[in-house]
């Protein structure tokens, strides 16, 4: 277990964490403090997660934590965020091979068993936390949802995609299959998951008057 002595100021009693400024911000402490709310996430669930559960595992006091995240679902979704990081899609210069590096990323993450077990604990909680709703959607959900949305407007601009497809959709057609399978059902997705959902896609919002669409090389 990864501990870190807490050296930041701790604040007074009936202090807000943010009152005053305190000593520098120890970067250090970022990683330590996300590696343990993933550790605990997978353990215990969301609900099972408390902020005075991630003091006593790391060592960091409660401060230094709200400092950095001012609320449990920040926490959480900055922890999910940065396990599995955000890389843009690519520009190949072709839609098809785009949005396969993106569905092959998905594939791989809902393979991961901590990844699925955090996922759904999240689920119900979704429904009944207005607040970790919001943050979910707005720091996980969104910036990878807009990553898609670029390689499809590129495919648009290069005719690969009829002018009408509706961005938000696809999103969703790219990832709940995936979902349903893994998580829903418990399933391991094979590489041939990430091409059937890609294809289903360009055959049912593909510009078919640009001819049949370029494969993988």
């Amino acid at each position: 277990m990864v501990r870190a002595a807490d050296t930041e100021r701790e604040v007074g009693h009936g202090e807000s964490p943010s009152a005053r400024p305190g000593r520098p911000r120890d970067p250090s402490y970022d990683r330590v403090i996300l590696d343990a709310t993933l550790q605990i996430l997978f353990d215990k669930g969301y609900a099972g997660l408390t902020i005075d559960g991630v003091a006593a595992r790391t060592g960091v006091g409660r401060p230094t934590i709200y400092r950095r995240w001012p609320s449990k679902p920040a926490l959480v979704i900055a922890a999910m965020a940065e396990s599995v990081g955000l890389s843009p899609i690519g520009d190949s210069g072709v839609l098809r091979d785009d949005l396969l590096q993106f569905q092959r990323e998905q594939v791989k993450l809902m393979n991961s068993s901590e990844s699925r077990r955090i996922t759904a604990g999240l689920v119900a909680d979704l429904a009944t936390d207005p607040e970790l709703s919001e943050a979910y959607f707005r720091d996980y959900i969104a910036p990878r949802r807009e990553s898609v949305k670029q390689a499809l407007q590129r495919g648009v601009e290069r005719g690969e995609l009829r002018s009408d497809a509706d961005f938000d959709l696809i999103y969703d057609l790219l990832l709940g299959p995936l979902f349903m399978r893994a998580v829903v059902r418990g399933e391991r997705l094979g590489r041939g998951m990430a091409d059937q959902t890609v294809d289903f896609i360009l055959d049912a919002f593909g510009n078919q008057s640009k001819g049949p669409r370029p494969q993988t090389s």
